[in-house]
């Protein structure tokens, strides 16, 4: 569970997602799949992102300029989902 921020510098504790950026990292499949999440608070996020070494540990990095300010996040329907929220419609 996130708990604080993710640079060793910071550590800002977590009570809100208003601001910065959490990832999710899967390793593993199946059964043995685990999934691990990491958080860089709001003021942070501003000078660094995560970085992912092919060793598979997780880091963070200063910023280039390819900052972006906005985010567009889409709601992903798997394709079983996506049937029944069509039949609930037509009942409608």
């Amino acid at each position: 569970m996130i708990d604080r921020c993710f640079n060793s510098a910071c550590k800002r504790k977590l009570e809100y997602l208003r601001d910065g950026r959490v990832v999710r990292i899967t390793r593993g499949k199946d059964e043995d799949a685990s999934v691990e999440h990491y958080w860089l608070c709001g003021p942070c996020y501003e000078t660094y992102d995560f970085e992912f070494p092919p060793d598979g540990s997780v880091t963070i990095r200063e910023r280039s300029g390819d900052h972006r300010e906005e985010f567009y996040f889409h709601d992903v329907v798997l394709p079983e989902r996506r049937q029944l929220a069509d039949r609930r419609q037509y009942k409608r």
